[in-house]
């Protein structure tokens, strides 16, 4: 069989369509592959007439996909993996290779897992890149339709994906130095007593404090909330709010900070820390060096 229209086209075009349906934006594609904002609308041109479709159309909101465009990006993510994995060949050198990486993962996964990450990546592989997206309620979906590499998540993963453990962690709380909850021991009713600062990750809830909260039929005394866990130490020094937060973060948030961390209520149980991602990926070297820098990262 000859491959007539293969040898006339240019497999980065697809790359490139695949950025495009997945980004809905000319400037936030570009980015994601390298090119300028006017590179990728001319490669836009070049797609829109080897497909002789539109493929993206201005609305109100930004672009849309056409119908074509959908089929097109549902046939790419089937093909492309295995494409970029023969073209790699059977082996992967950290040292000599240039990947890009998408990983989900929120503030708190960042800040304890991407230090250890970076610093092995920086010394061992200087060719890869990392792309950080917020965890969000579509994560499982982005995975499954390959517009993700990897997600930190907690506890447990769809049956469609692949998921590892990572570590365990404890809930903790974290209040200001001097904080009068310091005086014995924090039950769940003194807990609801207080006034708290809240992290809002999916839906505007904090998922694991608020599920265990909702088991028992109680809510929060909420002042705030806030959408990373960054500003939470300075926050809580300056004031009687009670953070609620995972153990090794609200660590490192003492030694930048005046507070203090409690053990939270027994109600509030230990979780785990996985890495997810779609079977797709199961055997490609690259990822498999991945997940396991990771694994040792998060030691």
């Amino acid at each position: 069989m000859r491959y007539t229209h293969i040898q006339q086209s240019d497999l980065n075009l697809l790359v490139s369509l695949q950025a495009l349906v997945e980004e809905r934006s000319v400037g936030r594609a570009a980015r994601r592959v390298f090119l300028s904002q006017s590179a990728m609308s001319r490669v836009l041109d070049r797609l829109r007439g080897l497909f002789k479709d539109e493929l993206l159309v201005r609305t109100g909101r930004g672009y849309e996909p056409t119908h074509r465009a959908l089929h097109i990006y549902a046939e790419l993510e089937q093909f492309l993996p295995p494409i970029e994995q023969l073209l790699r060949g059977g082996e992967f050198d950290p040292a000599q290779a240039i990947e890009s990486f998408r990983i989900a993962a929120s503030d708190q996964a960042a800040v304890i897992l991407l230090p250890a990450l970076m610093e092995a990546v920086s010394r061992t592989a200087p060719g890869i890149q990392f792309e950080i997206f917020p965890v969000d309620d579509d994560v499982f979906r982005k995975l499954e339709s390959n517009a993700l590499d990897l997600a930190l998540w907690v506890n447990e993963a769809p049956p469609t994906l692949r998921a590892q453990p990572l570590f365990r962690e404890k809930i903790v709380c974290l209040v200001r130095a001097g904080h009068p909850l310091g005086k014995r021991r924090l039950t769940l009713a003194r807990y609801l007593e207080q006034n708290h600062v809240v992290v809002s990750l999916l839906g505007g809830r904090q998922g694991l404090v608020e599920q265990a909260l909702d088991r028992l039929g109680y809510r929060r005394k909420v002042q705030l909330r806030i959408p990373y866990f960054g500003a939470v130490g300075a926050i809580v020094e300056r004031t009687d709010l009670v953070a609620t937060l995972p153990k090794r973060l609200a660590k490192r948030l003492t030694t930048l900070s005046k507070t203090r961390i409690l053990p939270a209520p027994i109600e509030f149980q230990e979780f785990t820390y996985i890495q997810a991602w779609h079977p797709r990926y199961d055997s490609d070297p690259a990822h498999q060096w991945l997940r396991e820098l990771i694994r040792k990262a998060s030691a």
